[in-house]
């Protein structure tokens, strides 16, 4: 008697094709990518998987609905964006129930930050198969963001530090595979949780438009910038990325250049009114809010004097591989994550009087870094580390 194989990736004795795998992904506010690291990540992952898997987003907006973007699903939930850590978590649950309802017949749920531990178990329950992300040491986040805001809101942040750090636990248990994008990462996970099945895989790097001298000395002017007049960070403006630290540094080093900081402001947020009284009437300190032309991007990144890199608890971050395209010296807060990345070419600081002394060594230097990132930054290696995971899975 012959034995017939069934399920995802297998074709009958009939010689009928193949069911493709259907792959979601989870956690992220969406694609295209209007936020961060994650929203970058899921964006040039899905857009490579799709050769291969039925690819499924689900995205954060004002409803409930269906839709597709080049060629990727999206799975779409009502969601209200708020200052708290919280609401995640929910999103996560929403988009589960919602996903499982709309796509009963899905391979693979693949949760993109830690707080998605907690859907797991629905998936579980619906026999899926399950993939968590750790991202950075997201609990630690909290405790740094804890000391901007007000009284009333100290619990709650403590209660959402608690919350993701059982996640972080839940995210080593609960699923088939716990994904962690930098060793050093994945090193912490194993010696805390020991979970099932570790795999390091980091982020790749989004190749920025190449664009001519001119067209970059145009965009500079328009945003009032000279060549090398700079310096730069891009990324979000939260308590852990170190972004009082580097105002703070700069108020006291001994430049005529400026500081310009690129990412998504909410004026409301304890924070970020903080760093506006930090920053006072210092002309120097430059706020863009989020910029997501990658023109613009590209020009500004290939011409800063230096980046600025003072992320303290991620894992591999996105925005920091990006700059590795163009050759300027990297300034980067001194953790492994981040000596992973740059080795020794990086130039690393822990407090801002370093940061303020490395500031002042580079003034009068005309350093062009040649950078060399291996294979595994780049988002082919990537997608195809992930190709073979959700292809072991469904087996």
């Amino acid at each position: 008697m012959t034995k017939t194989l069934t399920g995802p990736g297998y074709s009958s004795r009939l010689g009928i094709a193949p069911r493709r795998i259907k792959v979601a992904l989870i956690g992220s506010r969406g694609i295209p990518p209007r936020y961060g690291g994650a929203e970058t990540f899921v964006y040039e992952l899905s857009k490579r998987l799709k050769e291969d898997f039925d690819v499924y987003v689900t995205c954060e907006d004002d409803g409930f609905y269906l839709d597709e973007y080049e060629g990727v699903r999206r799975v779409c939930i009502w969601a209200r964006h708020t200052p708290t850590m919280t609401i995640p978590v929910i999103y996560d649950i929403v988009a589960t129930l919602y996903l499982l309802k709309k796509v009963p017949d899905i391979d693979i749920l693949f949760y993109v930050a830690p707080d998605g531990a907690y859907a797991t178990a629905l998936a579980k329950l619906a026999r899926k198969k399950t993939v968590v992300s750790t991202d950075g040491i997201e609990w630690q986040r909290l405790l740094t963001r804890i000391k901007y805001v007000p009284l009333h809101h100290k619990p709650i942040y403590l209660l959402t530090a608690l919350a993701m750090f059982f996640a972080e636990f839940l995210a080593c248990k609960m699923p088939d595979a716990t994904i962690a994008d930098a060793v050093a990462i994945k090193h912490y996970i194993e010696r805390r949780w020991k979970p099932k099945k570790a795999v390091y895989v980091a982020y790749g790097i989004r190749k920025l438009p190449q664009i001519d001298e001119e067209r970059q000395k145009t965009i500079l002017h328009k945003l009032g910038l000279e060549k090398h007049g700079y310096y730069l960070t891009v990324g979000r403006i939260v308590a852990e990325n170190n972004i009082h630290m580097e105002i703070q540094a700069f108020i006291q080093a001994k430049t005529n250049k400026k500081l310009v900081i690129v990412g998504p402001i909410n004026p409301s947020d304890p924070y970020v009114k903080y760093l506006q009284k930090l920053k006072k009437d210092d002309p120097r300190i430059i706020f863009t809010g989020p910029i997501y032309n990658t023109v613009i991007l590209s020009a500004l990144r290939a011409n800063c004097k230096a980046y600025i890199h003072a992320y303290t608890v991620g894992g591999t971050n996105p925005s920091l591989l990006e700059q590795l395209q163009y050759n300027r010296p990297i300034l980067a807060y001194d953790v492994p994550f981040h000596r992973e990345i740059l080795r020794e070419k990086g130039i690393y600081f822990k407090t801002a009087e370093e940061l303020r002394q490395k500031i002042e060594e580079l003034e009068n230097k005309e350093d062009t870094i040649q950078w060399n990132p291996p294979k595994i930054f780049t988002w082919q290696y990537v997608a195809n580390t992930y190709r073979q995971l959700f292809k072991q899975l469904a087996r």
